[in-house]
């Protein structure tokens, strides 16, 4: 039994596109996506179709993750105090994306788990989930201050999330956690896709990270064909060095910007940031225009 797990493709359907075929070639037999389809990248719709097509074809499990919470939420009106509009780097590719959604693609995402206890006979169970297996937003990377009190409560040996986007595997109190890394926008990989072969061996799972190039100039040209420097100008900035070097991230970015918000302003609301603490946040943190 071959399973390719896949993570994060945060719209890069050009990098999807690179794993899938990558997949068929090691044989795998089942899929399963662990959350954040879109988000970030151009022609969100290309990446569903692009899923739409795998599913035709192969066995796939589907989890949500917290990009599918951001949608589903502003959906359901729960993000009135959050200014959702093009031009702003903390909310412009949410809004860019959820105008290129229908309401079926959203309800689809609701009905979506946020984590599944996967069960194969002959082989041990174990629990699939985006950031943990109670909250999509949750992050179990390892260097985490609460990991040691979150790992006392998974209840199967093997848990593989996402999240967090780095391909990494530890043990935590007798628990082994795997990240498989981000196919679309995957962090310390110099930028390369990123996936995982899960494969059942004499009654045990074997993992196999796998690493690969792709074309980021075509997924940086995608962007701006479409424009995403004036839908998001900060985030947009930081995604262009996500993909060419895998290093600065959009977490640390925007901690960064709101730090220097509330140094100027006294106003700590990391939801509704002005454009110049972005950009006061990419120069000190080197991110090249």
């Amino acid at each position: 039994m071959r399973i390719a797990v896949m993570a994060d493709i945060h719209s890069n359907h050009i990098a999807l596109e690179t794993c899938f075929a990558e997949a068929q070639r090691r044989n795998a037999e089942i899929f399963i996506f662990l959350g954040d389809y879109l988000g970030d990248l151009a022609y969100p719709q290309k990446t569903l179709e692009y899923l739409d097509g795998i599913k035709k074809k192969y066995p796939c499990i589907f989890i949500r993750g917290n990009k599918e919470d951001y949608w589903i939420n502003h959906k359901n009106g729960k993000h009135r105090d959050w200014v959702w509009e093009a031009g702003r780097s903390g909310s412009g590719m949410l809004a860019y994306v959820y105008n290129h959604l229908t309401l079926e693609q959203i309800e689809n995402f609701e009905k979506m788990p946020i984590s599944m206890t996967m069960r194969y006979q002959g082989f041990p169970d174990f629990v699939i989930c985006h950031g943990s297996p109670w909250k999509t937003n949750e992050s179990m990377r390892e260097d985490y201050d609460y990991i040691d009190e979150l790992t006392k409560r998974l209840e199967t040996e093997l848990t593989i999330c996402a999240h967090f986007h780095i391909q990494s595997k530890y043990t935590r109190n007798g628990k082994l956690v795997i990240n498989p890394g981000a196919v679309g926008v995957p962090l310390r990989s110099n930028g390369q896709a990123q996936f995982m072969m899960l494969e059942g061996i004499s009654g045990k799972w074997e993992t196999e990270f796998i690493t690969l190039q792709y074309d980021r100039e075509r997924a940086i040209q995608e962007m701006d064909e479409e424009k995403l420097s004036e839908q998001a100008p900060g985030w947009c900035r930081i995604t262009k060095e996500v993909l060419r070097h895998g290093q600065a991230t959009h977490l640390m970015t925007l901690m960064k910007a709101q730090e220097l918000y509330e140094q100027h302003t006294g106003i700590n609301d990391w939801k509704n940031i002005p454009e110049e603490y972005w950009n006061m946040a990419l120069e000190e943190m080197k991110v090249p225009e």
